[in-house]
């Protein structure tokens, strides 16, 4: 690609990743996939490595993705709230280790193995023993005080028996018994129903009303202390017990791998474990457990070199297709959709799917009454991946794109 060309181009890339970002982070209502915003952020990055004279500050690539809203007082963080690099399969995450281990010259790394919450980031701050606010995780250098809806949660102490400056990061979530509650509620006065546990934590966190917080009991694990050597500890599982004897809620499900055949057997237990838990998890978070090896290791602009999340792959499950719709768009288009035997796929119920065109119908040889793999692409929105040929019983009938416009009639 020629300078020109890949300038043009940057500029397109880092216009939609800002505006994705903006509808993921910020409206809680992502308009694409994580697989399709990852492809385009790894298109930005390989375009910034051929034409480095491209970097500014305000990159996606350099950022910590997230933007504070207006509606709640500003807290800077002392120190970064950072996000995590991902990894999406094990050959990933095996290179990874392998640098590691390259760079530190060892042959194994000690790690704490810990299940990725699918929430939204949270600090909470304590001086002289007292809680002293609540803090989003925002753009990771500034964050929102939402003291008043987290003080709602009542796992969270508000006293701990320290008079030092502590400060505890983790994740508010909303439990799978929270999430059936809030939406059945929700049907019942007509209002829309949140996709997921994940949107419906991060909109209630932000209702400038904690009456509506307290009502949707929220739920939080704890998982990191800042500048922990400061209590003398060594280790980041040390850390996590010491957080616990405090009186935080720190996730049990933790461990101490030794190897990397430890790591395997980890994420292949909660894979299989990930559906009956009673919250949303959407991978594994591996950090090295020692401490004193943070800042040799280092840090990017944006994550922490010596911790990574392994995301899972997309849950899939089977129903059927008993019908397919059409919707009229604004501009007129017009799109078919799946309508679905009620299936409980990543975390939410789902009876629709968006079939996108005549094509990719035509693509898959999709037929009404067909069985049907379906997936959430990111574990957020429903994808029909194909049909199950082998089940077709002669009662499947064949799809026919209308001709007529649903709505008004017209050809």
């Amino acid at each position: 690609m020629k300078f020109l060309e890949a300038k043009a181009r940057h500029e397109e890339l880092v216009k939609e990743l800002e505006k994705y970002a903006y509808q993921y982070y910020v409206l809680d209502n992502p308009t694409i996939t994580d697989e399709e915003y990852d492809s385009k952020m790894s298109e930005l990055e390989q375009i910034e490595k051929e034409y480095p004279i491209l970097i500014t500050r305000n990159s996606p690539t350099q950022r910590i993705i997230g933007q504070v809203l207006t509606g709640f007082k500003k807290i800077r963080h002392q120190e970064l709230m950072l996000s995590l690099s991902d990894v999406f399969n094990i050959e990933e995450l095996k290179a990874w280790n392998d640098r590691l281990c390259e760079n530190l010259n060892r042959k194994e790394i000690d790690y704490n193995l810990e299940l990725k919450i699918d929430g939204l980031a949270m600090s909470l701050v304590y001086e002289n023993g007292e809680l002293q606010y609540c803090a989003t995780r925002g753009d990771g250098t500034t964050g929102e005080d939402v003291t008043t809806n987290v003080l709602t949660i009542p796992s969270i102490p508000t006293h701990i028996d320290i008079k030092e400056r502590v400060e505890i990061r983790g994740e508010v979530y909303m439990p799978h018994s929270s999430f059936v509650s809030l939406n059945e509620a929700r049907e019942k006065t007509g209002e829309p129903l949140f996709a997921n546990a994940r949107n419906a934590a991060a909109g209630t966190i932000r209702n400038l009303d904690s009456n509506v917080a307290k009502s949707r009991k929220l739920d939080a694990w704890w998982y990191y202390l800042q500048d922990a050597y400061k209590f003398g500890i060594k280790k980041h599982s040390e850390a996590l017990d010491f957080i616990e004897k405090l009186g935080f809620k720190v996730n049990p499900n933790r461990r101490i791998a030794h190897n990397f055949n430890d790591i395997v057997d980890y994420i292949n237990e909660y894979t299989e474990k990930r559906l009956s838990l009673p919250y949303d998890i959407d991978g594994i978070v591996l950090k090295v457990n020692d401490l004193s090896l943070y800042n040799e290791i280092g840090y990017t602009a944006k994550t922490p070199k010596w911790a990574v999340a392994y995301k899972f792959p997309p849950q899939e499950v089977i129903t059927k297709l008993i019908d397919i719709i059409y919707t009229v768009g604004r501009t007129g288009k017009i799109t078919p959709n799946a309508v679905l035997e009620p299936v409980r796929v990543a975390g939410s119920l789902v009876q629709r799917a968006t079939l996108h065109n005549e094509d990719f119908i035509k693509e898959k040889d999709l037929m009404i009454g067909d069985y049907v793999i379906l997936r959430k692409a990111g574990d957020i929105i429903p994808e029909v991946v194909c049909a199950i040929k082998s089940r077709r019983d002669g009662s499947q009938k064949p799809f026919k794109m209308i001709e007529n416009c649903p709505d008004c009639g017209s050809k």
